[in-house]
């Protein structure tokens, strides 16, 4: 699949710790050889959403949109497990849905 990073979450990503920058480093790679949205472990679809889901990642949330189009999935938001459900986010991904 082929994958585009938001700068929010480049941004986010720059400040990992050691040990979760290799787990995304993997995460990514294992979203990129995916050839279907099956092959992606730990990844769900957000209820309420159209094309939104999640990766679980340790203590860390991977948010990212799929257009079913070209096969490209876009990773818009890495976040802390206790913020990723929180009203602020999830105003920003019922925004970025439609």
């Amino acid at each position: 699949m082929k994958i585009k990073i938001s700068k929010e979450f480049e941004k986010s990503a720059k400040k990992l710790s050691g040990k979760y920058k290799e787990s995304l480093k993997n995460m990514v790679l294992e979203i990129r050889v995916a050839k279907s949205i099956n092959e992606i472990s730990d990844c769900k679809k957000l209820i309420g959403y159209n094309s939104i889901y999640r990766v679980r990642m340790g203590d860390y949330r991977i948010f990212f949109f799929l257009e079913i189009i070209d096969q490209t999935v876009y990773l818009k938001y890495l976040v802390r497990r206790g913020e990723a459900y929180n009203r602020e986010y999830k105003k920003k991904l019922n925004r970025a849905d439609k």
